[in-house]
């Protein structure tokens, strides 16, 4: 788990990364093939992607390891930075997973601060964790991240397209990027129930619940309504 601080929106976004599988070797093969040494380098969301091909690959690479796994997010103003884990207690007690497959082992950043606060009992729990021996929490930072600016879009904080060209081969144009960034982990951040309407053969629209999400009741009004259109269901439809 990673946290992403964004002053302007007065909000902190937790990624809980959930994955059956040992993402570690991958996280580390992706840092080999762009050119990083794992033991001194890491992905971190505040690197420079302007002119960093490497680094952009290297982000590029984390997005499609998070394709495989699951987000849950909790949501929360700055000012409740000291209680992140009340939060993610909060988050891991309500998540989509089977149970078959129960939450084992919790790892967070050495950023977090631990509280009192119930985890699951059948996790092993383990704070202060570095992101470069624990490379799976490099994946939180970057599923953070994303997220974030997915919000700060939806507030009009930013504004940013990038060329349609890089999601549709050869269409003209630009597309907003927080829109690229949902489409890249729409499927991480859906649960398994179907929320939206039964459609005329009896079929339910592809329209899910989220895999996890927790917004605290004391985030601004603003940031709870970008929260719940952005996050509180996930499309997986056809978006082409």
């Amino acid at each position: 788990m990673d946290e992403s601080i964004h002053d302007r929106g007065d909000f902190i976004v937790v990624a809980a990364v959930y994955c059956e599988a040992d993402v570690q070797e991958q996280v580390v093969e992706g840092l080999l093939d762009c050119g990083f040494d794992p033991a001194r380098d890491e992905f971190k969301s505040s690197m420079a992607m302007r002119g960093n091909p490497a680094a952009q690959e290297l982000r590029h690479r984390l997005q499609s390891i998070l394709r495989d796994c699951k987000i849950g997010l909790a949501v929360c103003p700055i000012s409740e930075r000291a209680i992140l884990a009340t939060h993610i207690s909060t988050l891991l007690s309500s998540v989509d997973v089977t149970p078959e497959t129960p939450i084992a082992a919790i790892y967070l950043d050495e950023g977090m601060k631990r509280t009192n606060a119930k985890m699951p009992r059948s996790a092993t729990v383990t704070y202060g964790c570095d992101s470069k021996l624990v490379a799976g929490i490099q994946l939180a930072d970057c599923a953070a991240h994303l997220v974030s600016t997915m919000l700060l879009d939806e507030l009009g904080i930013i504004s940013k397209t990038v060329p349609a060209s890089s999601v549709y081969d050869g269409q003209e144009g630009e597309i907003e990027l927080a829109w690229t960034l949902w489409a890249s982990i729409r499927y991480a951040l859906s649960g398994r129930k179907p929320v939206g309407e039964i459609d005329e053969y009896g079929l339910p629209e592809p329209l899910m619940n989220p895999f996890g999400l927790v917004v605290s009741d004391r985030c601004s009004d603003a940031v709870k309504a970008a929260a719940e259109k952005r996050l509180g269901t996930v499309w997986i439809g056809c978006i082409h």
